[in-house]
């Protein structure tokens, strides 16, 4: 047996195991979209996500299943052309084994990112679909961009959220399509406010909002194309609930502000906690891994609270996907 045999082997064992798992743990959360495999042997270092909704452009019930896999850089340098015919391989593998149309299969490369990389639109036709999450709808890009528009790894905190958002005014900053938005809008928000440099990102976020049945137009939610920074240092205004969930880098030709979180992120949640009201809560997440959190960097009339393990999802067997910190005002 030749090694790329092997490893579809093996891969196809795993991701046969993993998926009956997680397709009864996302029937009863209704969920129809997450990911089956997550870099877990070494050798395949790939990620794959699972997909299944109705095209967007369709008017039609019935629903189509797709994957998504995202090959990561290696620590060693490989042939280009070996890589690809390595990864169509698998690829097709795996589909087989799920049933999916190679036609909808989509493959990406996510390399180190400076800047704004992974925000780019390639060039592509757009395949959009509508998938279901915890009761709500997404409109998910599988085509353009590197990332589809559903970080799948905050669903967790996207509940905990809705779970407190009742009558309360929500700020979403770097809200990319504002998932977090739509969660809070739907579980009662008084108010949701949803901030991001991108108009891109912005109007996409108003589909979303649409999708759930939530007028975008509606006064009680607030769409504003701003950098992060500048409207935090300009706002004047008191938020219960702050979501603040920016990329590890980011070097717009928008905006003079150029973001590195490794080193800006205490001044970030300064200008949070100035924005939060007496007893509200900042929810702080980070997929970087070099950034060091250290309170000794923060105002000390604070309390904070590491919740990383709370928001780990069911499908992500990599427990360090990201990191997350509550903080709140102390009580005096």
């Amino acid at each position: 047996m030749e090694k790329i045999d092997y490893q579809a082997e093996i891969l196809c064992n795993r991701i046969f195991k993993r998926f009956k798992h997680l397709k009864k743990w996302a029937k009863r959360c209704n969920i129809s979209s997450f990911r089956i495999y997550d870099k877990d042997i070494p050798e395949i270092p790939l990620a794959i996500d699972f997909y299944e909704g109705f095209r967007a452009d369709e008017n039609t019930n019935f629903s189509e299943k797709f994957l998504v896999f995202y090959l990561y850089e290696r620590p060693y340098e490989k042939d280009e052309k070996e890589e690809n015919s390595w990864l169509q391989f698998l690829s097709c593998k795996v589909a087989t084994l799920l049933e999916v149309s190679t036609n909808n299969i989509f493959l990406k490369i996510r390399k180190k990112q400076k800047g704004e990389n992974q925000y780019e639109k390639e060039n592509k036709n757009s395949v959009l679909i509508r998938v279901i999450e915890q009761g709500h709808l997404f409109l998910v890009n599988l085509s353009n961009y590197l990332d589809t528009g559903l970080f799948f790894d905050h669903r967790p905190l996207r509940k905990i959220v809705q779970e407190q958002a009742k009558d309360k005014s929500v700020l979403n900053l770097f809200c990319y399509t504002a998932s977090f938005s739509v969660y809070a809008a739907k579980s009662g928000a008084k108010k949701v406010t949803s901030v991001d440099l991108s108009n891109t990102y912005l109007s996409w976020a108003k589909k979303n909002f649409e999708l759930n049945g939530l007028s975008s137009s509606n006064e009680k939610y607030t769409f504003i194309n701003s950098d992060v920074k500048s409207f935090l240092e300009k706002n004047n205004e008191k938020f219960d609930i702050i979501i603040l969930d920016p990329p590890t880098f980011s070097n717009s030709k928008k905006t003079q502000n150029d973001l590195d979180i490794n080193r800006d992120w205490s001044k970030f949640i300064e200008l949070c906690l100035k924005c939060l009201s007496q007893d509200g809560i900042l929810y702080f997440s980070t997929n970087s891994k070099k950034l060091k959190f250290d309170t000794d960097l923060l105002p000390t009339n604070i309390t904070v609270k590491d919740i990383t393990n709370a928001t780990i999802p069911e499908d992500f067997k990599n427990k360090k996907i990201h990191k997350c910190w509550e903080i709140k005002n102390s009580i005096n």
